[in-house]
């Protein structure tokens, strides 16, 4: 056996990952989504090979903001927002909702009629389970991305309705 190191691509990425699940380093991606779906959700090609359209998950969900359209579970979030609570995950006969990201590709806009440009209002940032909306002075919050989870809490408490989320 030779001791020199495998060169190859796959050794490479092999040897990384062996690495990194020595050091217990978690090496996921966000999820690809084009359609607000449960919040655990695999990517949405695999999704739509997985999901058996039986509907379980939008009869279980507290919260009744599950909707099958087009044979699908995606996510109407107008009148309530996803509480994360993982019912939906719970019933699902098939891996399609196994992901381990609590995301359901929503994310939150605010738009020019917001009215903290004008005086004094942080009820969407206080509504943030995650924290990611920022209150700024005169203007309307700032949305860190990447904190996003697409819960859409920040959007009925917003009693203008300058909120959206896609």
């Amino acid at each position: 056996m030779s001791d020199k190191p495998n060169l190859t691509r796959r050794g490479l990425f092999g040897g990384l990952s062996t690495q990194a699940k020595a050091m217990n380093i978690r090496t996921t991606e966000k999820v690809q989504r084009s359609v607000a779906r449960p919040p655990t959700a695999v990517d949405e090609d695999i999704f739509q090979r997985l999901c058996n359209q039986c509907g379980e998950c939008a009869k279980v969900c507290p919260q009744d903001i599950i909707h099958i359209q087009n044979g699908y579970p995606t996510l109407d979030v107008d009148y309530a927002h996803c509480t994360l609570c993982g019912e939906c995950k719970k019933v699902c006969p098939t891996i399609a909702l196994s992901g381990e990201q609590q995301d359901t590709g929503l994310r939150a806009q605010v738009n020019d009629t917001c009215i903290n440009r004008y005086g004094y209002c942080d009820a969407c940032e206080s509504s943030c389970p995650s924290q990611a909306l920022k209150w700024q002075d005169g203007a309307r919050p700032s949305i860190e991305l990447a904190n996003c989870n697409g819960c859409g809490a920040c959007k009925p408490d917003c009693y203008i309705g300058a909120i959206s989320l896609s």
